[in-house]
Parts: C-alpha cells; sequence; structure tokens
C-alpha cells in the first residue's frame, strides 16, 4: 500500500477566490479530500467488507453547493471546520473580565457555530506536507479582533493527516494576542452505506458516555448532566438508531431526535458506528471532554448534493468533538477561555474497518 498527495482546482467562491481540493490517500484502503474554503472535509472514500470503495460523507460535487446563495441558509456546515465556538450560546452573549460581547444572530433567534462568516467560509492558506509514513494538509487562518464580536487576534491551524496504518486525524492548534474564546469542531456528515438517499437509522452506535446535556427548548444547554440510564440517550451497549429514536423521550422532542452532547468517559476508542448492510465501521478518539451527536434531524432536501440526491431527515449523522456547548455560560462546565501566550490543542482520530 501506498500513501499518496494530489491536488486539483474545485471552482471559484463569489468573490473569486480560487479553490483547491487536497486528496490524501492511502491505495485501497483510505481516502479524504479536504478543500482551503472553510477547511472543509469534502469526500471520504472507505470500502465496505468487499472492498468496494464509496464516499461515506455529505457534500456537494462541486463549489456551487458551498457558496451559492440558493443553498446557503440550509447548507449545514457540510465537512467544515466552524469556530470560533462550535454550537448554540445562550443569549447570544457572554462575559469576559466584566465586559458583555453580543454577538450577531445568524441561526433564528440564536448565535450558530461562530456567526454570520464563521470560519466554515473563510479562505485558509495551506501548507501539504509528506513524512514516511503520513501525508497532510495545515490550513491557516488568522481570526482578527472583533471577528463576529469576538474578542482576541486568533491565529488558528488545523491539520488533516492520514497515515500508513489509515488513520485520520484533525489536529487544531491556536494562539491569542488576549484573552478570549475558542472551541472549534468539525462538521462532517457521516453514511457509512455510501447511499446519500439512505437513512442513517440502521446504523448501530455505541459511545462510552454515561450521562449528556439536556437541552431547553432554544436548544441550549440547561447546565445539567442527566444521566443516559433509561433514556433515548443510553448507547453504552451498540444499539440501532431507529430503536433509541424511536423512543418517547422529551429531549428529543427539542430538536426532532438527537442533537445533544455526550460526557466522554474516555478519550481512546470513545464511539463506534457501524452499518451492518456494507460492513463499514468507524472508531472515534479524541482529546475533546464532549461528542456533540446530530442525527440531520433539520434536513429537508432543500439542496442538491452528491449525485443529484437532495438529502432528507435522519439521512447523515455527525460526530462532533468539542467542549461542551455554551461552556463560557456555565460555571460547572469545562471552560473555553483561552489566554494569551497559551495552546490551544486539540485532537479527533478516526479509523475504519469492515467488518
Amino acid at each position: 500500500m501506498s500513501l499518496s498527495l494530489s491536488s486539483k482546482k474545485f471552482g471559484k467562491t463569489p468573490s473569486g477566490d480560487e479553490v483547491t481540493l487536497f486528496t490524501l490517500s492511502l491505495n485501497k484502503k483510505v481516502s479524504l479530500s479536504v478543500m482551503d474554503y472553510g477547511a472543509t472535509w469534502t469526500h471520504l472514500f472507505i470500502p465496505d467488507r468487499n472492498g468496494k470503495m464509496e464516499d461515506v460523507l455529505l457534500g456537494f460535487d462541486s463549489m456551487k453547493g458551498y457558496t451559492d446563495p440558493e443553498y446557503l441558509d440550509n447548507y449545514c456546515y457540510l465537512g467544515s471546520t466552524v469556530g470560533r465556538i462550535a454550537g448554540r450560546i445562550g443569549g447570544n452573549k457572554f462575559e469576559l473580565d466584566g465586559k458583555i460581547y453580543r454577538l450577531p444572530l445568524n441561526a433564528g433567534t440564536s448565535h450558530l457555530h461562530g456567526g454570520i462568516r464563521g470560519w466554515d467560509r473563510k479562505m485558509w492558506s495551506v501548507e501539504p506536507f509528506e513524512t514516511d509514513d503520513s501525508v497532510g494538509i495545515t490550513f491557516y487562518y488568522k481570526s482578527p479582533d472583533g471577528e463576529e464580536n469576538y474578542p482576541g487576534t486568533i491565529d488558528i491551524w488545523v491539520t488533516y493527516t492520514l497515515d500508513a496504518t489509515g488513520l485520520v486525524e484533525i489536529k487544531y492548534k491556536a494562539i491569542s494576542d488576549q484573552k478570549t474564546i475558542i472551541n472549534p469542531t468539525n462538521h462532517a456528515y457521516f453514511n457509512l452505506s455510501g447511499k446519500f438517499d439512505q437513512s442513517i437509522e440502521d446504523h448501530v452506535f455505541w459511545i462510552n458516555a454515561d450521562s449528556f446535556l439536556p437541552m431547553d427548548e432554544n436548544s441550549i444547554p440547561t447546565g445539567a448532566l442527566f444521566p443516559v440510564d433509561g433514556s433515548a440517550f443510553d448507547f453504552r451497549t451498540p444499539t440501532r438508531l431507529s430503536k433509541n429514536l424511536g423512543l418517547h423521550d422529551p429531549q428529543l422532542e427539542v430538536a426532532g431526535g438527537i442533537d445533544h452532547c455526550f460526557v466522554l468517559n474516555q478519550s481512546e476508542d470513545c464511539a463506534i458506528l457501524y452499518h451492518e448492510g456494507s460492513g463499514r465501521e468507524l472508531i472515534l478518539s479524541t482529546t475533546e471532554p464532549g461528542l456533540q451527536v446530530y442525527t440531520s434531524n433539520y434536513m429537508n432536501a432543500s439542496f442538491t448534493g452528491k449525485h443529484g440526491i437532495r438529502p432528507g431527515k435522519r439521512v447523515a449523522i455527525c460526530l462532533e468533538t468539542q467542549h461542551y456547548p455554551d461552556s463560557i455560560n456555565q460555571p460547572d462546565f469545562p471552560s473555553v477561555v483561552l489566554m494569551p501566550g497559551e495552546i490551544f490543542d486539540s485532537r479527533t482520530q478516526f479509523r475504519f474497518r469492515a467488518e
């Protein structure tokens, strides 16, 4: 097996920026593509139990889907790097050292995923690299002081690496020139069947989490940690998603399904997603304390994705590794404050196999 790194033009942004798509491949085992617009993960080809390589990542065939005004209200951050803060912030504001920072609304009455033009809609500079046992791309962006009303200039690096074993890693590194907050994630949507018109409810999910964060009617964490025992959020044994999504649970009604953060018990092999029909399995590890699981409840066939398919509700699942949502407003949650001189460091790893 051999590792390779290649690139090609993928289109242009409305402002005329040339977008490049980079592909990291390990022959017959893994091939992933990422682009410099939004530091976005666009494709992931992995084999099924018979060796058939299929793309299992929701996305678009061209740049049009990521930038066309027709789609922007509903493109759902497909595969993008979201920041500075993943998820919603309660009251659209937070306080640092006695100063209130008010954030723009971009999702109804909420501030979501970094704002109106978050990191998912920025052009990132690129540095490809190759070593003896890996290939990768490091994306870099300088987020200026006051961008989306956040304080401090942040230098952020996001590195995608594929190694000779087929391991895919996303690493985040950031520094700031003043006290600020940061909580990025990747917003990839997985459907291990490789069929983007099929529901992920037939996938089996396991997560090593004894508790999750309940939300209020605005999808903001209440600040409590609920035990998963006896709820629709208990995946401590491998469970078909359809089974738990079909339960009557008040928290499922809040988001029309799962869109909740799970409190992880461990960092290594903390979650597994499996599709029996293809035999494909995804094993997740992360240094982050939480995993936001989203079963694409708000997908409504409003845009045309890959292969001309219009993805509908529950056609994919997001596994967003991060600190807990709204942590800056929840004193008992792990801190998302970044001090000047500190280094923010976060890693998430994906392993794939076919049963």
